[in-house]
């Protein structure tokens, strides 16, 4: 008997929902195949899909040409362009870093870089109280993370996807490298990590939006005002944790540079002034490499003067 009746909703979604995860299933078996690649042939495709790509960047491409102008404003226009070129090249190397951060095997990576400044870390986790790791949005945050895994139990701080099905793989493949993984909206198991003595990676340099002004304080990032999360001064307050930033960094020979700097003992009662030190030493180093720190995001998108516009509009 043939009805007339229409299927239940879920019946309808499910075909939907099926072929996205189908999809997202063979993206990530190609990501898989792309990860036994040895790590400078992926690069040099990351290089090549950077380039690729910058046509279809839109916006985001606007975006890192305006931060690029506010914090380089001793760059001619024709020097900022080839960087900005330099950054979209990174962003495709980027993609590949986080391929390899999922998916290759720990032997591909194991001399892949140099760690500087594990006496820092070591001296943190000895005082007992847990260690916050301050870390930022360079293009290389994934593999960064993933190559002092291989030295530390890293508990990292996300921000959940908004897609479920992607969330879930996105998820599953970083829990197979990392302790756990911490969404950035339960602070509190945060909370219990440092306070039962672990390392918890956090980076606190984006900007949120009005929405996200409750946890921040515009202090100076480049000469310029800018939204920084003080979530980390809060946690050390709340737990005696130490600050230890920590940064990281491709180098030219195509091998990594993983740098752990002395804690932030001075100013970590004052989570303000913990932003503010931070973004001086965020500085120094995007001086450094420039085109790998993530220009692409809308740092200065919230402004302290209400009436301002956002340098995007």
């Amino acid at each position: 008997m043939t009805s007339t009746e229409s299927p239940p909703a879920e019946a309808v979604a499910e075909p939907s929902s099926f072929s996205r995860r189908l999809v997202l299933g063979l993206s990530y078996g190609v990501l898989r195949a792309l990860a036994k690649l040895p790590l400078q042939w992926q690069l040099a495709l990351g290089r090549q899909l950077g380039r690729l790509m910058r046509s279809r960047l839109g916006l985001r491409l606007r975006v890192a040409r305006t931060n690029l102008a506010m914090c380089f404003p001793q760059l001619s226009e024709l020097e900022r362009e080839a960087l900005l070129s330099r950054h979209v090249e990174a962003l495709g190397m980027g993609l590949f870093d986080t391929v390899a951060s999922w998916f290759s095997d720990d032997a591909r990576l194991i001399g892949q870089y140099r760690l500087e400044g594990a006496e820092h870390l070591d001296a943190a986790l000895a005082r007992g109280k847990g260690v916050l790791l301050l870390g930022a949005h360079f293009t290389t945050q994934e593999l960064g993370v993933r190559m002092l895994s291989f030295h530390y139990h890293i508990h990292g701080v996300y921000r959940r996807h908004p897609n479920p099905a992607q969330e879930e793989v996105v998820l599953n493949a970083r829990l197979g490298r990392f302790a756990d993984m911490i969404p950035s909206d339960d602070m509190r198991k945060a909370l219990k990590y440092l306070r039962q003595g672990k390392v918890v990676w956090y980076p606190p340099d984006q900007d949120f939006g009005e929405y996200g002004m409750e946890h921040s304080a515009f202090v100076p990032f480049f000469g310029i005002d800018a939204a920084t999360v003080t979530v980390p001064g809060r946690l050390a307050r709340s737990t005696g944790a130490a600050l230890v930033p920590f940064f990281f960094r491709r180098e030219p020979d195509g091998k990594y540079l993983l740098r752990i700097m002395p804690p932030l003992d001075e100013v970590a009662d004052d989570p303000v002034a913990v932003a503010r030190e931070f973004n001086v030493l965020l500085e120094r180093e995007i001086v450094e490499v420039p085109e790998q720190y993530l220009w692409v995001h809308q740092r200065f998108k919230t402004r302290p003067n209400p009436s301002e516009l956002a340098p995007y509009s």
